[in-house]
Order: C-alpha cells, then structure tokens, then sequence
C-alpha cells in the first residue's frame, strides 16, 4: 500500500471533523526529507510544529511559507544533548534513516550531537493548550516518546497519535526493525496509547498484498503478531482517541492506495544493502 498518501488522506479527512474550531496544534515529529505531514496540517488550517534535528532546506522554506514552527531539536526521554546516528540506506547517507538507536538497521556510525527535548519540554516550549494530532517517524525511538504520554495531564493528550513501525525487511525474518526489542518497541506503544484510553486505530502497511487493519485497542488483547502479519515491511499506526469512524468509510479511502512492493523484492533489496 502507499503508507505516506494514504495515512496523510485519512489525517487530512478526519483531522477537521475532530477539531473543527483548530483549537489544538499539529506537531510533525522526525519531519525527513520528504511526506511532509506538517505542511498537510498547516494547509488545513492548523497551527503547526515540525521537530527536526536537520531540516533540509525544502522543509526550512515550506516552513517560512506556511508559518510552521521549526524546532531544530530530537524528541528523546531526556532534555539535553544526544548522538543521532546518521542514516545509511542503499549505500548513501539518507537523513530519512537518522536514529537515537545505535543498533537501529539505518543507522551508520557516523555520529552528530543534536539537542534533545523530552515531550514535556516540547509542549511547555510551544505552550500548547490542546493538541490535535502527533505524527512520530523517529526510526524506532517511537515507544520512548509515546511512554511519555503517562506523565501528560487528559487535556493535553492528542486526539490523534500516528507512529511508524518496522522496517529494513519483512517482518518473518525477525530482524532490523522487526527484531525483538523493535517489535517489542512497538507493542508498548499499543499499550500505552489503551491505557490512555485510545480505541479506534488503523494499520496502514507498506506491503505490495497488505489492506488496512481496523481494530478497537480498548478490546484488543495486543497481540502484535495477530495484528501485524508476517509480510508485512514498514507502516504507520494511527490511534484515535474518543472518536469512531464507520469502518466501511475508511476502507473506502485506503481503497485507493492499494499496490506497494512485493515481500520477494524488498528481502532481496535489503540482504544486498544493509547486511
């Protein structure tokens, strides 16, 4: 499926029922290079933020023209100073792969400080009130952000969470963002978002077969490996909070993203590449 154009088309829907008065403010966490979420918010009428420890100067000027926020900073469990691990993909440096995670399977042995913010420190610095969305691509350092959410008060949780998982191969090898402790990773963050009281949510995978998953977190046992099946490669997790939506409807919209890469490639791409 086209993870990026269809998670954006469902954010994009339902973003502006759920906040209508745009009370609250969008934040785009680990913005890249590319799939730029915080310009769809600001294009919606959002008051916005983009976290990003290296913005390349297509986001630098999308921000200037919309008015968004630019905080050049990781969001991380600490305030301070933290080593981001550059990304490697296909043989190249490629900011899309910068982790906090040293044993991240994009991540080189380069190595840059960045200033590092915990969640708290972003919302107090930002001043933020209400917060509509979250978007977190922080190449499997999402679960150290979304644990955060226990120290939040209710009026600051966010309406909508999205979050990526996986990632660097099929999730049957059981290895690079599938591997236990990243699997793992991801199953904590389902938990925390139920016992904050998230339900409604969306698994939107990259896989050439893959159709959105559509489950209730307040009555699902997590099972991760019943909820993510075995050829699956990388996706996003969108979390609604005090909001249902009809399943048919969704399904409709994630219609038209069918199509993506097949398992056979991508194990082929990635044991050539990053061995």
């Amino acid at each position: 499926m086209r993870v990026e154009d269809c998670c954006q088309s469902l954010l994009e829907e339902n973003l502006p029922i759920l906040d209508p008065k745009r009370e609250g403010v969008c934040i785009d966490v680990g913005v890249g290079t590319f799939a730029f979420y915080c310009e769809r918010f600001a294009r919606l009428g959002f008051n916005t933020v983009a976290v990003e420890p290296l913005p390349v100067k297509k986001l630098q000027n999308l921000c200037r023209r919309y008015n968004i926020r630019l905080i050049k900073t990781c969001l991380s469990n600490r305030d301070g100073v933290q080593n981001l691990y550059m990304g490697k993909f296909l043989g190249l440096f490629n900011h899309n792969f910068n982790s906090l995670s040293p044993d991240w399977f994009g991540a080189s042995a380069d190595i840059k400080q960045v200033q590092s913010m915990t969640l708290a420190s972003l919302l107090s610095r930002i001043e933020a009130q209400k917060i509509t969305c979250i978007k977190l691509d922080v190449e499997g350092w999402e679960s150290q952000i979304i644990e955060q959410f226990h120290e939040l008060p209710c009026s600051l949780l966010p309406k909508v969470v999205m979050f990526e998982y996986g990632g660097g191969t099929s999730k049957i090898n059981a290895k690079r963002g599938w591997s236990p402790k990243f699997l793992k990773a991801t199953s904590d963050c389902l938990m925390t978002l139920k016992q904050c009281g998230y339900s409604l949510s969306v698994i939107i995978d990259y896989a050439y077969s893959s159709k959105e998953t559509i489950f209730d977190l307040q009555s699902s046992h997590l099972d991760i490996n019943d909820l993510i099946p075995n050829h699956s490669i990388y996706g996003n997790i969108i979390s609604f909070k005090e909001w249902t939506d009809p399943e048919e409807k969704i399904a409709k919209l994630c219609s038209r993203y069918y199509g993506g890469i097949s398992h056979r490639l991508v194990t082929a791409m990635f044991s050539r590449t990053l061995k």
